[in-house]
């Protein structure tokens, strides 16, 4: 009997100690979960998210993107080692929303940005790739945009100068790109410089019209875009209006389609880098543009079917801020019009 009560006498000892040690460590433990916990959702980049640990419990507040973030979150807190209960606060929060807007005379950039240097990068960009138009900025700084926004936004900028009218909206991942745009040719060109950007994440879709052109017209703008290859765009050196040799090959091309539309006429578009001021780039893409139409009147084009038209560094098709850019925006455009 004695020794039974020795036993048990031992148990309620061992009992104690444990109770009394992992009381003792209690607080230890629960900074520990809290710490871990909270390392794992912030590698997951919910930054947005706080972890607060009742003992073993614990507790989600802050906002997520979206609804399958709250599921993603809950489920890595609830893998820490240790934790037993997970109760979730999280809210989605208000879509994040950046809309660029081009009219005729103005840019409108609205909405929000990541950071003070997003704040003040934008404006200043659009003032230098759109230097005759006024900007109007209304963006206001709001952290943890999703990754890879700036990289898109900036892209999407230089897409702005491809719409006679119209506007960019991203919502959280989805943009949204609405206007009015001059050509089938374009349209390519804008979605294939999107598409580059994929593996970033977004979804992207168009509204864009076209000008509506008679059936001869319109036939007469699509043989003429096969005939410009990306590569053969009449491109022209640096701050010169003498057309590239491979030019004259498409421009012989140009002649021959002419031919072939003689109720079309053709708006030849002279287009710049941004290297100088605004007057002086304007001035030199109508002789880019001039120096095309001598070219084709020379070679049988009547005259009175073109008209020069110089629009500067309004319009660019890739960044000014590298010499490829620059290369690539030295360019002529052929617009067809019923005349």
């Amino acid at each position: 009997m004695s020794r039974l009560i020795a036993f048990v006498a031992g148990l309620f000892l061992l009992w104690a100690l444990f109770e009394f040690g992992a009381e003792s460590r209690a607080p230890e433990i629960q900074q520990d979960i809290q710490s871990r916990a909270a390392a794992a959702i912030a590698a997951a980049g919910y930054d947005d998210v706080t972890v607060s640990v009742d003992g073993r419990d614990l507790s989600l507040a802050g906002e997520v993107p979206n609804e399958k973030s709250i599921s993603e979150a809950i489920a890595i807190a609830s893998d820490v080692r240790g934790v037993r209960v997970v109760d979730s606060n999280v809210a989605v929060a208000a879509p994040y929303v950046t809309t660029f807007c081009k009219d005729h005379s103005s840019i409108s950039l609205s909405g929000e940005v990541p950071d003070d240097n997003a704040r003040a990068a934008f404006p200043e960009r659009a003032r230098d790739m759109f230097r005759f138009f006024e900007v109007e900025d209304t963006l206001v700084v709001r952290k943890h945009s999703l990754q890879g926004f700036r990289r898109f936004m900036d892209q999407a900028l230089i897409e702005l100068g491809q719409l006679d009218v119209g506007c960019i909206t991203l919502t959280n991942q989805d943009l949204l790109i609405k206007g009015s745009i001059r050509s089938e040719r374009a349209v390519a060109g804008v979605k294939q410089r999107i598409a580059n950007l994929d593996e970033l994440g977004f979804q992207t879709r168009y509204e864009l019209t076209l000008p509506v052109l008679s059936e001869q017209a319109l036939a007469c703008q699509t043989e003429a875009n096969k005939k410009i290859a990306n590569d053969e765009t009449v491109l022209f050196s640096f701050d010169s209006d003498v057309i590239h040799e491979i030019g004259r090959h498409l421009l012989n091309e140009i002649v021959e389609i002419s031919k072939i539309c003689p109720d079309v006429d053709v708006i030849v578009v002279g287009h710049t880098d941004s290297v100088g001021d605004k007057d002086y780039n304007i001035g030199l893409g109508k002789r880019r543009a001039e120096s095309v139409v001598e070219f084709l009147i020379r070679n049988g084009v009547a005259a009175e079917r073109l008209t020069p038209v110089g629009l500067g560094f309004s319009q660019p098709i890739a960044d000014n801020s590298t010499d490829e850019g620059r290369a690539q925006n030295r360019r002529i455009e052929f617009r067809v019009r019923e005349n």
